[in-house]
């Protein structure tokens, strides 16, 4: 088993991440040191509850507790305040209190509801993570970060409540589609771009057979999420370093709004890491072939398929309500060499938008 410890600054104790194959029958055992009451509640979106959902809760029950499953749909459709609701009443005519643990079975949305949900049930309850996806295992599921949407904006409404543990699990990739291996794929990258350059070329190296190595993929992903956990264990709720978190995601974000989140959000990220290479070599002095390499790489992982049919004021007005926005423009994290990292603070909106016009218009 590979552990991560995510210290938190003015506390006595972070918490722990860890990363093993078959982990998920294990569970029981893993969660038994934090002496939870019996009744556990389980969220999990449809799909992945059809999956994996009996497998994890014979293993809490193996160890002698008694595990409650909440299901919502499946997508961004669930991070919705009535959605929120329906699991708050749920955990009252449950009996849920103050000590009942939370467990988010699933993806990124899930990991967001639930984390959302259980940060303000009672002013808080105790929240585990189980990722069941790339994109959670080295992002979404680490750091907690928890949100849900307006119709307005992704992520408006959101709070900051850890979890107690982080439970990954590799085998729970094969049954991710390929498509949600490739939103995972665009933050493994997004790592190596801001803070690990040998984890591009860890990746390029084992990029036809990653998904078939257990091994490789095991170790790409605890080097994944250690970039992850660093950065948060020194900034916890996004007052400086977290920020360089958002690399790709400026732009990845209005991209995804301006397609009413038809664009996945891999593909989105890696089209916003693409405009913030190039706008790294024309802001931050970044070689352009280490921008080539870098955009090369993204291209080879298959994540620069065309762009739908996009309206470039959508994706404008989308950037232009980003929450992170300031008077003088939105801040970029871009990368005066890669695996480095600097926040250049009011881009022009007029500069993104002619990278934006050159992305669309060579597709």
């Amino acid at each position: 088993m590979q552990e991560i410890r995510l210290p938190l600054p003015g506390r006595d104790t972070g918490y722990r991440i860890v990363i093993e194959p078959g982990v998920r029958l294990r569970l029981g055992p893993v969660l038994a040191p934090f002496r939870f009451p019996p009744q556990v509640v389980v969220i999990s979106d449809r799909r992945v509850a059809r999956l994996h959902g009996a497998a994890v809760l014979d293993a809490l029950a193996a160890a002698g507790l008694a595990p409650v499953l909440l299901t919502t749909p499946p997508g961004e459709r669930a991070k919705t305040w009535s959605v929120v609701q329906r699991l708050a009443r749920e955990l009252l005519t449950r009996g849920a209190h103050r000590r009942t643990p939370v467990i988010a079975l699933g993806g990124g949305v899930v990991g967001d509801l639930a984390g959302f949900l259980s940060s303000i049930f009672m002013r808080g309850l105790p929240f585990i993570q189980v990722p069941t996806t790339l994109l959670a295992m080295v992002d979404a599921a680490i750091g907690g970060k928890t949100a849900i949407d307006l119709a307005e904006g992704k992520n408006l409404l959101g709070t900051f409540h850890q979890p107690r543990i982080v439970v990954i699990d590799p085998e729970f990739l094969r049954t991710l589609p390929r498509a949600e291996r490739l939103n995972g794929l665009a933050e493994m990258l997004k790592a190596g771009f801001i803070r690990d350059r040998d984890l591009l070329t860890q990746l390029a190296a084992v990029k036809t057979r990653l998904f078939k190595d257990e091994a490789a993929l095991t170790e790409t992903i605890y080097r994944a999420a250690a970039i992850k956990a660093q950065v948060v264990s020194r900034d916890e709720r996004e007052g400086d370093l977290r920020r360089i978190l958002n690399f790709g995601h400026t732009l990845g974000h209005g991209l995804e709004q301006a397609s009413r989140f038809r664009l996945p959000h891999g593909r989105a990220v890696a089209w916003g890491m693409v405009a913030a290479l190039t706008l790294s070599e024309r802001l931050a002095g970044l070689d352009p072939a280490e921008a080539e390499w870098g955009r090369r790489l993204i291209r080879d992982f298959d994540l620069c398929r065309p762009l739908p049919e996009l309206d470039p004021e959508a994706v404008m007005t989308a950037l232009s309500l980003d929450k992170k926005r300031q008077e003088s423009g939105v801040p970029f994290v871009l990368l005066p060499r890669l695996g480095e990292t600097v926040i250049q603070d009011g881009v022009d909106l007029r500069l993104v938008a002619a990278v934006l016009k050159e992305m669309i218009g060579g597709g």
